[in-house]
């Protein structure tokens, strides 16, 4: 049996089992699944069955519905999907249809063997969480090197820091000690160090793989090209150079002026609103009432018109003795006419929800009807909903708009997921 795992990697995971062909889920405590989320809307998201599988669909939901990092407004849900709703993460799980399609991993004996770090279980490669415990799948970071002088952690294989300039510690890497001068039959007792010869430098880094080696007598020291190091001075005396048997240490060039990049400060993020929730009150009932009667006496009244000249006409008519006088063309126009009154009404009301956000009636009232999330207008479609919940609370001798008195939502609005607010007059 399919299920959602919700929060699997947080002390308050639970697991909701998908028993249902169609399961809601949203802030409203009226939906199966509740999520108790300002970014959630009332309505925000369900979970179909269809042909043997899973469908996420979203409901216009104002922050949206994610499936793996991407926003859709309906997808097939596969086993080890992650669905993002506001902060809530929920794991979705088919194992019996995992177990009937055969879907066994079978990697390549030479392919690395990818294991959770907390019960390990074998996982695909990018899979985001464990199919077994839920834990997070985290990719590693890559390697990084603190700058020893201002402490900004560097991406390798960077060799200077970008903030300060510094070379950065290579890991691994071996410095290479210092090269040493031959040392000369004359050069045995090279005196105490003059005070006037140049302090040595730090030594150049080695290069990966090198080694120091220490040269021949018979062999004269190579030297690496490099810029020209300021050269003692000649006209001392022996004993006031520097000695001969000093290691003979290459100078570093002073590294090139690398101006600092200014701190960027980052910007306070503005807090998220709920946009679901508008700053608005919800009608009353005589608010309500007052509205629907004023746009019933607007099309009664246009239907009246409407049908006024085939009333008029059979009301003064002589028929005459048989039925088969009566005219035949008369008949079938005044027959048409009243589908036509009655679609005349239902345009006049999906319309002025689905276009304008509210009727004539409720607008002389301050009222405006708009869908749970706080859209407006609800759409041709979603309009079209609410006058069928119209009629069926008709059919129910009126107890569909009963409830509002009570402090329910009217059944019209529950089957379309709307509302009516009050707004300034117009």
């Amino acid at each position: 049996m399919a299920k959602l795992i919700v929060n699997p990697t947080s002390s308050s995971r639970r697991e909701i089992h998908l028993s249902r062909t169609l399961v809601s889920i949203g802030r409203d405590p009226s939906n199966d699944l509740v999520l108790p989320d300002a970014m959630v809307s009332r309505r925000h998201a369900v979970i179909e069955y269809r042909g043997s599988q899973y469908y996420l669909r979203d409901c216009n939901s104002s922050n949206g519905s994610l499936v793996n990092g991407d926003r859709v407004s309906e997808r097939n849900l596969r086993d080890g999907d992650l669905v993002a709703i506001g902060t809530a993460r929920l794991l979705f799980r088919d194992d019996l249809h995992e177990e009937e399609a055969g879907a066994k991993v079978v990697q390549h004996p030479s392919a690395p063997r990818l294991v959770c770090p907390s019960c390990q279980a074998e996982y695909r490669k990018g899979d985001l969480f464990c199919r077994q415990c839920g834990a997070g799948l985290a990719p590693s970071s890559p390697p990084k090197a603190t700058c020893t002088a201002c402490g900004t952690a560097v991406l390798l294989p960077a060799r200077f820091c970008n903030a300060c300039g510094t070379p950065l510690p290579r890991p691994g890497v071996p410095e290479e000690a210092p090269r040493e001068a031959p040392v000369g039959p004359h050069d045995a007792d090279p005196g105490p160090p003059s005070p006037l010869a140049p302090a040595p430098s730090p030594p150049i880094e080695a290069e990966a793989g090198g080694s120091a080696e220490r040269p021949s007598p018979e062999s004269p020291v190579r030297l690496e090209p490099t810029d020209a190091p300021p050269s003692p001075r000649t006209d001392l005396p022996r004993s006031a150079a520097a000695p001969a048997a000093a290691p003979a240490i290459i100078p570093l060039s002073p590294p090139a002026w690398i101006p600092r990049l200014a701190p960027v400060e980052k910007r306070p993020q503005a807090d998220r609103l709920d946009r679901s929730l508008p700053p608005v009150a919800p009608a009353s009932f005589g608010l309500r009432l007052g509205g629907g009667l004023l746009d019933v006496l607007a099309v009664g009244l246009g239907q009246t018109l409407l049908l006024a000249p085939a009333i008029l006409y059979w009301r003064w008519r002589d028929l005459g003795p048989t039925p088969a006088d009566v005219p035949f063309l008369p008949i079938v126009l005044s027959l048409a006419l009243v589908p036509v009154a009655l679609a005349l009404g239902a345009f006049y009301f999906v319309y002025y929800w689905g276009v304008r956000g509210t009727t004539p009636g409720k607008r002389l009232l301050g009222l405006g009807v708009e869908g749970d999330d706080g859209s407006s207008p609800i759409g041709v479609s979603r309009a079209a909903v609410r006058l069928a919940g119209y009629v069926l609370s008709g059919l129910l001798l009126g107890m569909g708009f009963f409830i509002v008195a009570f402090g329910g939502t009217a059944l019209h609005d529950r089957i379309a997921g709307t509302r009516v607010v009050r707004r300034g007059r117009a």
